[in-house]
C-alpha cells in the first residue's frame, strides 16, 4: 500500500510503478530476475502447453502484455514451478543478447500504448494446474486483483502478504498441500467466494469471522474436527460446504447463519446437530449424509427447505412434530438408517415429491401416503416390510401408491373412486396456528437480532409486526421490496437498538424527519428510491458510518451528508449528480473510506478528495468529466487520488 511518507525526491521522479507498492518489492524483483535461468526453448508452443511441459518465455511474455489490454492472465496448466516475475513488473524490455527482461524507468512524454498510465490493471489471474510451491511476496503489487485461482498446485503455504488484496473477491485454493493459513487471509475484506477443498487443513481460525461479505465457503476434504464459534459471524454466507471432514460437532453459534441457503456436512463424524439449526430461517438444501447421527434434527423454522439428505446415519425415529414446519419439501431422503416406524405426518406434507427410505427397518408405510398426489417416486428396497408383497415394491411408485389407496379404501369405507387422491392444501389459519407462527417469528427476531419484513409487497407493518418490534427491539431491520412511502413511525420507539435500517427498493419520494431520532443508527439504506433531497434531521444520527442513496434522483447530494462526523461509504452512484461539494468533501476528510458516484452527470471532479486521509475507494467511473483520464480511471483509488493530489498542488 501508498507509504504516507513520499519524499520530496519520490515526486520529482516519476516510479518505476503506477502502483503504491514500496521499492523493496521492486528491488527484491530484479535480483530474482538476474538470478533466473531463463528459458530458450524453440519447440513450438502449442506443443509445450499441450505435453504440460513449461512453455518458452516468449510466449509466457506474449501472454502477460496481452493482458495488460483487458486485466485478465490465464497460466493455467503451463508447468509453471514459480510464478513469472513479468507479472509484478510495469516496464520490461528484452536484451536480444541476454535475453533477459530488463527494469526499465517510465517515460511519461512517450504515447505508448503499453505505459502502464493505459494499460487495464490485472484483476484476474489464473495459475491452476501447475507445479508451484509458494505464491512469491510480490503478489501484495497486484493490488486491483479480483479474482486469483491457484487451484490443482502443490502449494504448502501463502504469503502473509495476500492482506493486501483488500479488492479480492475470489480466492480458489481447492488441490493443494496446506496444513495452515496466514492471518493476512483474513484481511481480504472483500472476499465474497473462498475455496480451501482438498488440502490438509486441520484447524480454522478465529479470525474467520472477519470475512464478513462471504457468500460462499468450501472447506471441503480436509481434517478439520472443530469450528470457532466465530464461523457464525458470516451472516452473508449463502452457500456452505464441509463434507469429508472430521467434524465432531458444529458450534452453537450455527445457527447465526441466517442467509445460509445450501449446506454440505456430510461425510463427517456427527452425532447430533445443535438445537440452533433451526434458526436457519433460508436454508433450502441439507445435506448431512454419511454421519453418525441418531437423532432427527431440528428444523422447527427451516419452512424453506426442499431438500433433506440423512443417509447412512443411525436414526431410529421421526416424530409428526419433527415434520410440522417442513411445508416447502420436495425431497427426503433417510436411506440406510435404523427408521422402524414413519410418522403420519410425512403424508401431509404439501409439496413432497420424493421419499427414499431404502435400506432401514420399516415394516410397512402409512396408508395415507396414498392421499398425496404430489409424490412422484417412493424408493423402499431392503426393508422388512411384511406387510406389503414383495411384487408391488419391485414395480416401483405407482404400484405402491395403488396398493396403499386401495388398502385405505378397505380401511376406511366411506372413501369412494373421487376421493382416492386429492390435492393437500395449506387450509386457512387456525388461532393454534396463528399463535404458533408468532412464536416462530418472534423466535427468529430473538435469536438473529433481525426482523425481516422484505419482499412483503406492503405498504405499512401489520399490528402484529409492530408489536413484534416494540417487544424484541431487534439491532436490524429490513423492510426491502415493498411499497413504503415513508419511514414507519413505529421505528422511533426502539431507536435506542436500532443499529441497521434498510429501506431499500420501495416507493420513498422523501424520507421522514423522525429518521433524526434514530441516534444510534450505523447503516442506513435507501437505495432504489425517488429521494431527491434528505432531511437535515439526518444531522442528528452521530453514529452512521454507511449510507445507501444509490439509484435515486438526487441532482446534488444533500449538504446534510457532509455534517455525519462518523460517516465512512457514501455510496450515490447511479443518480443525477451534476455537482460535488468540494467544501462538504473537506468536511468528511477524516472519516470518509469509501465514495461511490458511479454513473452520473458530474462535470468536475474536486481535487479535495486528495485530502481524504483514510479514502481507499473513490468509485467515479461513468461520468463525463475529462480529467482524470479514462486511463488512470481505470488504475484504480490511488492513481485518481495522485492525479487530484497533483492538481491540488498545482
Amino acid at each position: 500500500m501508498a507509504s504516507s511518507s513520499s519524499s520530496a525526491s519520490a515526486k520529482r521522479h516519476p516510479p518505476l510503478r503506477p502502483s503504491s507498492t514500496t521499492n523493496r518489492a521492486v528491488r527484491g524483483l530484479e535480483k530474482r530476475i538476474n538470478n533466473t535461468n531463463l528459458s530458450n526453448d524453440t519447440h513450438d508452443d502449442e506443443y509445450a502447453i499441450a505435453s504440460g511441459k513449461q512453455v518458452p518465455r516468449t510466449y509466457l511474455l506474449k501472454l502477460i502484455k496481452g493482458s495488460r489490454m483487458n486485466g485478465i492472465l490465464n497460466l493455467a496448466s503451463r508447468g509453471l514451478t514459480e510464478v513469472p516475475t513479468e507479472i509484478f513488473l510495469d516496464e520490461i524490455i528484452e536484451d536480444e543478447n541476454q535475453q533477459r527482461p530488463k527494469l526499465k524507468t517510465a517515460d511519461f512524454t512517450q504515447n505508448n500504448t503499453d505505459a502502464w498510465w493505459n494499460r487495464e490493471p490485472l484483476k484476474t489471474l489464473d495459475l491452476s494446474s501447475n507445479s508451484l510451491i509458494t505464491l512469491p511476496n510480490e503478489i501484495e503489487t497486484l493490488d486491483n486483483l479480483l479474482v486469483l485461482i491457484v487451484q490443482n498446485n502443490q502449494l504448502t503455504s501463502l504469503p502473509d502478504s495476500i492482506r493486501r488484496l483488500r479488492l479480492l473477491e475470489k480466492f480458489v485454493l481447492t488441490q493443494n498441500q496446506l496444513t495452515t493459513l496466514p492471518d493476512g487471509l483474513f484481511y481480504c475484506s472483500s472476499l465474497l467466494y473462498l475455496n480451501l477443498s482438498r488440502n490438509h487443513l486441520t484447524k480454522l481460525s478465529t479470525k474467520i469471522g472477519d470475512l464478513s461479505y462471504l457468500q460462499e465457503l468450501d472447506l471441503s476434504e480436509n481434517d478439520f474436527e472443530l469450528f470457532p464459534k466465530q464461523i457464525g459471524y458470516l451472516t452473508k454466507l449463502t452457500k456452505l460446504t464441509v463434507a469429508k471432514n472430521r467434524l465432531r460437532a458444529l458450534p452453537n453459534e450455527f445457527g447465526a447463519l441466517y442467509n445460509l441457503r445450501s449446506l454440505d456436512i456430510s461425510h463427517n463424524q456427527l452425532t447430533q446437530l445443535p438445537d440452533s439449526f433451526g434458526d436457519l430461517i433460508n436454508l433450502e438444501e441439507v445435506n448431512a449424509n454419511s454421519n453418525r447421527l441418531t437423532i432427527f434434527p431440528c428444523f422447527n423454522q427451516c419452512t424453506k427447505l426442499k431438500e433433506i439428505h440423512l443417509a447412512d446415519n443411525q436414526l431410529t425415529e421421526i416424530s409428526d412434530s419433527q415434520l410440522e414446519s417442513l411445508l416447502s419439501l420436495l425431497s427426503l431422503n433417510i436411506r440406510g438408517n435404523k427408521i422402524r416406524i414413519l410418522p403420519e405426518q410425512i403424508a401431509l406434507l404439501p409439496n413432497l415429491e420424493r421419499l427414499d427410505v431404502t435400506n432401514n427397518d420399516l415394516a410397512d408405510l402409512p396408508s395415507k401416503i396414498a392421499l398425496n398426489k404430489k409424490i412422484k417416486n417412493i424408493s423402499m428396497i431392503g426393508n422388512p416390510l411384511g406387510k406389503i408383497r414383495k411384487d408391488v415394491i419391485r414395480l416401483g411408485t405407482e404400484s405402491i401408491m395403488k396398493y396403499l389407496r386401495n388398502r385405505l379404501t378397505i380401511d376406511d369405507g366411506n372413501t369412494t373412486e373421487n376421493q382416492k387422491t386429492f390435492d393437500i392444501t395449506k387450509p386457512t389459519e387456525t388461532e393454534d396456528e396463528r399463535k404458533r407462527r408468532l412464536y416462530t417469528e418472534q423466535h427468529v427476531v430473538r435469536s438473529t437480532g433481525t426482523f425481516d419484513f422484505s419482499h412483503k409487497n406492503a405498504s405499512s407493518l401489520s399490528d402484529e409486526s409492530i408489536e413484534l418490534i416494540l417487544k424484541e427491539k431487534p439491532s436490524h431491520v429490513n423492510l426491502a421490496k415493498n411499497k413504503f412511502t415513508e419511514m414507519p413511525i413505529a421505528l422511533v420507539k426502539v431507536a435506542e437498538s436500532l443499529l441497521h435500517l434498510d429501506l431499500s427498493s420501495n416507493g420513498l419520494l422523501q424520507l421522514n424527519p423522525q429518521v433524526g431520532q434514530l441516534k444510534e443508527l450505523r447503516f442506513l439504506d435507501l437505495n432504489t428510491n425517488r429521494l431527491t433531497d434528505l432531511p437535515s434531521e439526518l444531522s442528528s444520527l452521530e453514529h452512521l458510518q454507511i449510507i445507501n442513496l444509490s439509484m435515486n434522483k438526487f441532482v446534488r447530494l444533500p449538504s446534510v451528508l457532509y455534517e455525519l462526523k462518523h460517516i465512512q461509504e457514501i455510496l450515490a452512484n447511479d443518480n443525477q449528480l451534476i455537482e460535488l461539494d468540494a467544501n462538504g468533501i473537506v468536511k468528511i476528510s477524516a472519516t470518509i473510506c469509501t465514495f461511490n458516484v458511479r454513473n452520473n452527470n458530474i462535470q468536475r471532479l474536486p481535487p479535495e478528495f486528495s485530502k481524504c486521509t483514510l479514502l481507499k475507494s473513490l468509485d467515479v467511473a461513468g461520468n463525463p468529466f475529462k480529467l482524470p483520464r479514462p486511463a488512470t480511471i481505470a488504475k484504480g483509488t490511488q492513481a485518481i487520488l495522485e492525479h487530484l493530489r497533483n492538481q491540488l498542488i498545482e
